[in-house]
């Protein structure tokens, strides 16, 4: 079965590579980015690609949880949870604060960020949830994280 996720991931990249915007990939940064600086094209796929690794990554992980989510199952998968969960916060906080010249790209990432911004929100409440062991309040988290990434996917931006 696909991802959501990286069919956004997708379909950003098929986006920039039409706009013109090839050349060298740029790898993940954990670097923050001020408010307002205008980025390149490409850095703009590299964290939109980091974005939607660590959301597809995150979603397989709820995967394995399995139709009925134990305390002790969701307590063991918490860590590799936060992990995704700080890959996919810095990667959006990068998105909010980074402008494109480009009006299209510009427009693009104005309203995909916000989108981005309900799913790693509800990867936090999973996460916390799964880390408590709280089966019934994950389940809930997992809803809301499948109705965000839908949201992503359904958005104007990435077609």
């Amino acid at each position: 079965m696909r991802s959501p996720a990286r069919a956004v991931s997708l379909l950003i990249a098929l986006a920039l590579a039409a706009a013109g915007c090839g050349g060298d990939p740029l790898g993940p940064s954990a670097a923050t980015v001020a408010d307002g600086t205008t980025v390149s094209a490409q850095r703009y796929l590299a964290d939109s690609d980091e974005a939607a690794a660590a959301v597809s990554a995150f979603s397989d992980a709820l995967a394995r949880v399995g139709p009925v989510a134990r305390p002790a199952a969701l307590r063991a998968l918490a860590p590799d949870l936060d992990t995704l969960v700080a890959r996919a916060r810095t990667a959006h906080g990068r998105l909010l604060a980074q402008r494109l010249e480009d009006a299209r790209l510009e427009s693009q990432r104005a309203e995909v960020a916000p989108l981005l911004g309900e799913v790693v929100a509800a990867m936090e409440q999973f996460a916390a949830e799964a880390g408590a062991g709280r089966a019934v309040l994950a389940a809930a988290a997992a809803e809301r994280f499948s109705v965000a990434v839908e949201a992503l996917r359904a958005s104007r931006a990435p077609a």
